[in-house]
């Protein structure tokens, strides 16, 4: 399969939006343990989806690649961001955001051409690391950011204070 990146416009909301919502309801669903989903739930999680989208592609310090093939359908995209604190050593990080990939278009070699994509952005930004997140349930994700040379540095702790939770 051949397949080009770009920048992401505003032309590519709706496709954005329909990964954004895969991302974060289909796959999430499927790999949070139950009971888990009430800590990270919304009111209304189709508008905040939209807006998180919104913010995104109007925000001029976040970028989104697209991946596209030949006919310009889109298979995947990823969200990233600097941060600057001028008081760190490493000054300028680059923040790894959302990662989605079109499940028939998985294997291909498209979400590394995208992750690579990324990091060579971040390295004209001039930032000379770079982080990102995920939960510890999503093993897959995990032995995909190993492959891509991540370590694991920090664990977050959560616990409720509502006996309803």
């Amino acid at each position: 399969m051949t397949f080009s990146l770009r920048r992401a416009e505003l032309a590519d909301r709706d496709t954005i939006q329909r990964f954004h919502r895969a991302l974060y309801l289909e796959h999430r669903s499927a790999l949070m343990p139950e009971g888990l989903e009430i800590l990270y739930a919304y009111r209304d999680f189709e508008n905040v989806l939209r807006e998180d989208v919104d913010a995104m592609l109007r925000n001029p310090g976040t970028t989104i690649l697209v991946a596209e093939d030949e006919a310009g359908r889109l298979l995947g995209y990823v969200s990233g961001m600097v941060e600057h604190d001028p008081r760190r050593v490493l000054s300028r990080k680059g923040v790894l955001g959302d990662w989605y990939v079109e499940p028939d278009a998985r294997g291909l070699g498209v979400g590394r051409k995208l992750v690579d994509g990324l990091f060579a952005h971040f390295r004209v930004l001039g930032c000379s690391v770079v982080e990102t997140m995920t939960w510890p349930f999503n093993t897959g994700t995990r032995k995909a950011m190993a492959k891509l040379g991540f370590e694991e540095i920090q664990i977050v702790y959560r616990q409720s204070l509502s006996e309803d939770l």
